[in-house]
């Protein structure tokens, strides 16, 4: 009979930019959605992510260079946890705590949060380890992103969070090479390089990306080289978090191209 009185919890709240995740009792595994509006209070705010009131993720919100300062400016979040733990958080930021920018406006900025598993399946978390953007939820074969869209991610190693920006280079018909360090792409119009590979070409030959690899200039800092294979790496402890070298066989469909947050890729 007491149990009609108890109290249920909400499986997931927020307050200013913390996000709560009540996952224990009814709530473990149960999947819901919140959408609601955050008001920012600082330049450049984090969001900071509580499972059980217990501090588990914290995503910087880095700011782009035409709006360095989102004090005072709101985002309209959805959270969804999933049955199998997951979460996933995008939103879109506006100067409107009512409206917000369609995806066809100049001003679209979204932020999406790379999707997490909670405590009770983190040991899964280490199966995206090294992976790309599709197998970690940060796109979606047969969607194409908006490039007002910016993701968060996190690194594998040592979780700080940084932000990507992006190019469908499959669209824009480009072959995309990272430098040793990650702080620059390379993009090279199909047709500019003798057997330069396209996207999504599956059957990739060692010899001739090497020989494609040859032609290409040095970073503008002088360090390293560009290649086919190398990883995007953290910018915090230079782990590769989309590890190409260990992971070869996801390189072909990995279309979309990226550069850090306010970076422009380099064209040959």
């Amino acid at each position: 009979m007491f149990g009609l009185f108890r109290k249920t919890r909400n499986r997931i709240e927020v307050k200013n930019s913390d996000v709560f995740i009540d996952n224990q009792k009814d709530n473990l595994g149960k999947a819901t959605e919140l959408r609601t509006v955050i008001e920012f209070k600082e330049a450049v705010p984090n969001i900071r992510i509580f499972e059980n009131n217990k501090l588990f993720k914290t995503f910087k919100i880095d700011t782009l260079k035409d709006n360095p300062d989102l004090s005072g400016q709101y985002l309209h979040i959805s959270i969804r946890t999933l049955q199998n733990s997951g979460v996933m958080i995008d939103g879109i930021i506006s100067k409107s705590k009512t409206t917000f920018p369609e995806w066809t406006d100049l001003n679209y900025e979204v932020i999406r949060l790379q999707p997490f598993l909670l405590s009770d399946k983190k040991d899964q978390n280490l199966t995206f380890k090294g992976k790309g953007l599709f197998t970690r939820g940060l796109h979606f074969s047969g969607v194409v992103t908006p490039g007002g869209v910016r993701n968060i991610c996190l690194c594998d190693s040592c979780d700080k969070s940084f932000t990507i920006q992006h190019f469908h280079s499959g669209f824009s018909q480009l072959q995309y090479f990272y430098s040793s360090d990650s702080k620059e792409t390379l993009i090279v119009p199909y047709g500019a390089i003798e057997n330069l590979p396209t996207q999504l070409e599956n059957i990739i030959d060692e010899n001739v990306i090497k020989s494609v690899e040859e032609k290409l200039p040095k970073p503008k800092n002088g360090n390293g080289s560009f290649k086919y294979y190398n990883p995007f790496r953290c910018p915090h402890c230079l782990t590769p978090y989309i590890d190409f070298e260990n992971n070869k066989s996801i390189r072909p469909n990995e279309y979309y191209g990226n550069t850090y947050i306010n970076c422009e890729p380099t064209r040959y």
